[in-house]
């Protein structure tokens, strides 16, 4: 786990530029999530909108939204593939990601043979000390 400044990044998952974060699965999906710095940065989250089972999503491209009391929050995708499952229980407790923002995945993806590559492009590992002291300079500190 990376914690600065009482933000933290489980070092298992890997991150996109819009705190998400993607863990591989043992079935071969992709579940996508938000990640601790996403929810205190939105506070309380009042809403969330996610594609069917059957949703081709593409890499940075919208696939939903979540609403708290500050912003309407696009989600876009960190992979491209089919969406397999979308978090139907946040439809009713979208506070879920508040109490829990590595539990309350959003979807889970039937990755393209692109993974690997678009994995590649997103902070994880050894960079994620340096990323999140990144993110907290461009959106709490500005």
């Amino acid at each position: 786990m990376v914690e600065i400044e009482g933000y933290s990044l489980r070092d298992d998952l890997a991150y996109s530029d819009r705190l998400l974060w993607i863990k591989k699965e043992s079935d071969g999906t992709v579940s996508v999530g938000f990640s601790d710095m996403a929810q205190k940065l939105m506070g309380k989250i009042m809403f969330v909108r996610l594609p069917k089972s059957g949703t081709e999503v593409v890499v940075d491209k919208d696939f939903g939204t979540a609403e708290s009391m500050k912003w309407v929050e696009r989600l876009k995708s960190p992979i491209s593939g089919v969406v397999k499952e979308s978090n139907t229980v946040l439809r009713t407790r979208p506070k879920m990601v508040n109490e829990d923002p590595y539990g309350a995945w959003l979807i889970k993806i039937t990755p393209t043979e692109k993974l690997e590559s678009e994995i590649s492009k997103l902070a994880q590992g050894e960079n994620l000390e340096n990323f999140l002291k990144e993110q907290i300079k461009d959106k709490v500190k500005k």
